[in-house]
């Protein structure tokens, strides 16, 4: 046959006396596909223990079709087949012992047009059942359920290394312009489009701000925390704050604008603006 599948005739006329039902073929052509495969049949039951010492055949055990509790081996392994017949098919499980998985597959009663003739006469459809005998209820258990894991776990590696796919690799974000060149050639440390904003995102400019900063190289930090002076803090330059309160380049929230900004700076730091609110009672005639 052009399927690959021998030994349909020889099989069918050693259980030809016990077939009953159309699930009875269903189970046969089963078994042959097993046995094509490399299974051996070591007989019935449900039984998860074998010693190597069982008789192994390619023939179906006397009173193989009254539970369907077939017993196979391959590769050294034991293999429990398991069939239930339902009111349209027949569902079938196959077990491999070892790492407990199950493999399982219905067919259709519907598939069987008569009981007796050639494989082609009694399942006009068998290739496609022997495909799906094969590919959904061997396949799935052969394999070792470790070579699976391990197979799993390594293909998001493999696959997600398409570097070679034009698709995967990153585009340029439209959002993003060239950076601005700083003016003493230092490099663009946080990356940000064309510098926006930088100043309130590196408030300390890329100095450590544990460290005294060098002042050789003006800061280029700032944003909403106020410049320190050029020069370390002396009495005078930082008015209303006790001398040495304020550690060389911190930087603080001001009490009061900055000398540069503050018209009345001249005036000393403990004179008033004349802004002040007037004191209670001041045009009072009586007071």
């Amino acid at each position: 046959m052009a399927t690959g599948l021998f030994g349909w005739d020889l099989l069918y006329a050693s259980v030809e006396k016990d077939i009953k039902s159309n699930q009875d073929i269903l189970v046969c052509l089963t078994h042959l596909v097993l046995v094509s495969n490399g299974f051996k049949c070591i007989g019935l039951g449900e039984s998860k223990n074998i010693d190597g010492s069982e008789a192994k055949s390619e023939a179906l055990p006397k009173g193989w079709n009254e539970d369907y509790a077939i017993r196979y081996v391959f590769q050294g392994r034991l293999y429990n087949f398991k069939a239930t017949p339902l009111d349209d098919g027949v569902m079938l499980n196959l077990i491999r012992a070892d790492e407990r998985t199950v493999s399982l597959l219905q067919l259709n009663a519907g598939s069987v047009a008569q009981k007796s003739g050639t494989l082609d006469e009694m399942i006009p459809d068998h290739k496609n059942v022997v495909d799906l005998i094969k590919r959904q209820l061997i396949d799935k258990v052969v394999v070792s359920k470790k070579s699976r894991e391990m197979s799993s776990q390594t293909e998001p590696e493999t696959t997600g290394r398409r570097l070679d796919n034009p698709l995967m690799v990153p585009s340029a974000n439209p959002l993003r312009g060239p950076a601005l060149p700083d003016p003493l050639g230092r490099p663009d440390i946080l990356g940000v489009p064309s510098n926006y904003g930088r100043s309130d995102l590196d408030p300390f400019g890329g100095i450590d701000p544990l460290r005294v900063p060098n002042r050789i190289l003006p800061p280029t930090g700032g944003g909403m925390i106020y410049q320190p002076p050029p020069l370390p803090s002396f009495p005078g330059v930082n008015p209303g704050v006790p001398p040495g309160s304020i550690p060389p380049g911190a930087r603080f929230d001001p009490f009061r604008p900055p000398p540069d900004t503050d018209r009345f700076a001249s005036r000393g730091p403990r004179r008033p603006d004349n802004d002040e609110f007037p004191p209670p009672g001041y045009d009072d005639m009586f007071m």
